[in-house]
């Protein structure tokens, strides 16, 4: 009798395990690229945590890839070996890319079916992001701005009582605040503040119509030379990377650019008080939103399709994304967000965060094809090569201007 029960039992324990494991099978999953990292990392885990328990039937496996590089990298090889992931990641570039070779499922598919997602909703610069050849492709995951980061005590020292608001304003106030023996501004070397410039002046970057670089023009050339001018005179001091972080943090430069999310990785660590500022305008209202889209790729089946399109339209709710802001500084991404009584609460605990968001409404995209993948690198060697004194301005920019028409002949 004993027997029969203890065999009983372990006929029912292993009906248990294999229930158990078939339920395990039986589940959708997806894996999604990224290369979110630190508390900007940790706060991701925990939101598809959230999701995966709303949804046992299904799973949403991250994977991070610790570098947009080694995504870029890992995303070629996915495809050439048919193994790319469900989701990830992508710079628009990479998106005409792999879109044009057909390996993106268009995001617009599940948008006219699903009457419940509101497209108007968003912010007009990251649905116009995300648009290619009139199809939505992608959609917006973490978008940022460049803003200013200044040493209040410093200012106040130097008689500036408000931070510049335009960059004839920003000359006079490094001139003041080199007079206090300090470094009134450090930069890095960057497309990006090169390119808000460049808009603001009436320049574009790129082309797309005709696929001509457009960097190299009148405009680009006062742009670059205005910030070369600011080097030359050692009131700039061009510092890679988040090394000027460190200055900053230690007092010895007044101002540093930087994206808004060094907001979240700045706050509370300097000894004096920090405040941040819109970036400076020009002659015409102009900015470049950076940042990343998430993707779909083709090759997963159907029910991780849904999957995914469940994941993405979950995480871009108002409500996921007040608490995606306040860990990370990204910017929300739908204008909804910035009624909801949780984000006024972070607009107060942050100044200036508001008037941030509003340049949301001149901002520029960075060009969306994927000529503009190299254009980026030689626009990038150009500016390395007019900062560093080693070509005028004219010279620099129309060296990298004929360099990338060689490689589009």
């Amino acid at each position: 009798m004993v027997n029969c029960i203890r065999y009983g039992y372990i006929i029912f324990l292993s009906a248990l395990l294999f229930i158990s494991s078939c339920a395990r099978e039986n589940k959708t999953r997806i894996h999604f690229w990224h290369v979110m990292g630190g508390p900007i990392g940790k706060q991701l885990e925990q939101m598809i945590q959230e999701f995966n328990e709303l949804h046992p039937e299904a799973e949403i496996k991250s994977v991070q890839m610790g570098s947009y590089d080694a995504l870029a990298q890992k995303l070629m090889g996915a495809i050439a070996s048919n193994s790319t992931p469900t989701i990830a990641q992508m710079y628009e570039s990479w998106t005409d890319q792999f879109y044009k070779a057909g390996f993106l499922e268009p995001l617009q598919t599940f948008v006219d079916t699903d009457t419940a997602f509101d497209l108007h909703d968003f912010f007009p610069v990251f649905i116009e992001d995300n648009t290619f050849e009139s199809v939505l492709v992608t959609l917006p995951f973490n978008k940022s701005l460049p803003v200013f980061y200044y040493n209040i005590t410093i200012f106040d020292s130097a008689g500036i009582n408000h931070f510049p608001e335009n960059w004839t304003e920003f000359r006079i106030a490094c001139e003041r605040l080199r007079k206090l023996s300090i470094w009134p501004t450090s930069w890095p070397i960057d497309v990006w503040y090169f390119g808000s410039m460049l808009y603001q002046e009436g320049g574009e970057l790129f082309n797309q119509n005709t696929k001509k670089p457009m960097f190299q023009n009148e405009a680009g050339v006062r742009v670059l030379e205005y910030i070369v001018n600011l080097v030359k005179d050692s009131l700039l001091y061009l510092n890679p990377g988040f090394q000027r972080q460190d200055e900053f943090l230690s007092g010895n430069v007044a101002t540093i650019p930087a994206s808004i999310v060094s907001w979240a990785f700045l706050k509370g660590r300097p000894r004096f008080e920090m405040k941040v500022a819109p970036f400076p305008q020009g002659n015409y209202k102009g900015i470049v939103i950076a940042g990343t889209n998430i993707g779909m790729f083709k090759n997963a089946s159907q029910k991780q399709k849904r999957l995914a399109w469940e994941f993405i339209k979950w995480f871009l709710e108002p409500e996921q994304q007040v608490r995606w802001t306040r860990a990370s500084y990204y910017l929300p991404t739908r204008m909804s967000v910035t009624k909801l009584s949780e984000f006024q609460k972070f607009l107060a605990e942050n100044p200036n965060y508001d008037k941030i968001i509003a340049q949301l409404e001149f901002a520029h995209t960075e060009p969306k094809t994927k000529e503009w993948f190299t254009g980026r690198i030689y626009l990038n060697e150009a500016l390395e090569e007019a900062l560093r004194l080693e070509r005028t301005p004219k010279q620099a920019l129309e060296n990298a201007a004929i360099r990338l028409l060689v490689d589009l002949d």
